[in-house]
């Protein structure tokens, strides 16, 4: 299963079928129904640039492979070159266990990968290139939504947040902003802040400099389509918070600013709406920037709770600010 500049790519053997402009939702039931056809089984091979179906298929039950560097191109795997290895070096691969995440088996490489940032990410805070929950921000907090657009769900958001005259940031994966334009649009016609969140939900330490030009410049092209103007998007989450170094570095040098977070919902493991709103407003502080999802899956227990999370902010002192205003009210770290 591989991904392109206008959708998603099936390779199986003998045939080769193309999903353009759409959402993820076709490409993962396609592949469920081969699975239930193929008398020996079907087997899918993602690789580390491709965060965006895995779930839904191990959820229904699809066995699914990781492909890692080095056996891969800086992210140019195709849907042929995987399907290669799926049948050439499966054992090499890492199978996903069901309801894993896509870098399932990688923890602890990506945790000092991390750590070693940490250096970098000081640098880059001190000068605004990069932020995060911090407390001398004062009494000032961003919400931010990760893995839309999606066609029901960042739409009742964008609801909510209008009746609560409240702003938000919405980190777009580049795919689905392909695949729903109109949402898009809808976003930055309501005053909202738009990021970039990769093409495909990748995990961009893997990247090269030509991998991570295409997750990142897809999608900057992508969203100035769907918005019909040249307006600049200059945030960037990666996904997972993945980051290095080398990484932070890079996306500086592109003119991004990273977006990281303090405060995270857990709203992708659908705890129910009081649990999510719970978790946000215990471990808010000043400064925070809260991570929330309007894609991905059912995000309707995000939207249920958004309500009561926005008037406990509120109750408890807080003002709702953008990524813009946070960042201009957060001070220099001390040399």
């Amino acid at each position: 299963m591989g991904v392109t500049r206008e959708g998603y790519r099936i390779a199986v053997p003998g045939a080769v079928e193309v999903f353009e402009h759409c959402g993820v939702e076709r490409p993962v039931a396609r592949l469920i129904e081969l699975a239930a056809r193929t008398p020996d089984g079907l087997t899918v091979v993602v690789d580390s640039a491709n965060g965006v179906m895995d779930a839904s298929l191990t959820a229904a039950g699809v066995p699914v492979l990781r492909a890692d560097p080095p056996l891969l191109a800086d992210g140019g795997a195709t849907a042929e070159a995987l399907a290669a290895l799926g049948r050439s070096r499966a054992e090499a691969l890492a199978a996903l266990p069901a309801a894993a995440w896509t870098m399932s088996g990688r923890e602890e490489e990506i945790a000092a990968a991390d750590r070693a940032s940490a250096p970098v990410e000081s640098e880059l805070a001190s000068r605004g290139r990069l932020l995060t929950g911090r407390e001398d921000a004062g009494p000032l907090v961003a919400l931010t939504f990760d893995d839309g657009p999606h066609p029901e769900f960042t739409p009742r958001v964008l609801d909510v947040l209008h009746r609560h005259d409240a702003p938000a940031a919405f980190f777009c994966i580049g795919l689905n902003a392909l695949a729903h334009p109109a949402v898009v649009r809808r976003i930055a016609d309501a005053g909202q802040t738009l990021g970039n969140h990769t093409w495909s939900h990748a995990y961009l330490p893997d990247l090269g400099p030509i991998g991570l030009a295409r997750q990142l410049g897809h999608t900057r092209d992508v969203l100035a389509e769907a918005c019909g103007d040249d307006r600049p998007v200059r945030w960037l989450r990666p996904p997972y918070g993945g980051r290095s170094p080398e990484l932070l570095r890079a996306v500086d040098g592109l003119g991004l600013v990273t977006v990281l977070w303090d405060v995270d919902a857990k709203d992708w493991s659908r705890p129910g709406p009081e649990v999510i709103a719970d978790r946000i407003l215990s471990q808010v502080r000043p400064g925070s920037v809260i991570l929330m999802h309007d894609g991905g899956e059912d995000r309707s227990q995000t939207v249920a709770a958004l309500p009561a999370v926005i008037t406990g902010l509120r109750a408890r002192g807080y003002r709702l600010v953008t990524l813009d205003q946070l960042l201009a009210a957060t001070r220099p770290v001390a040399a």
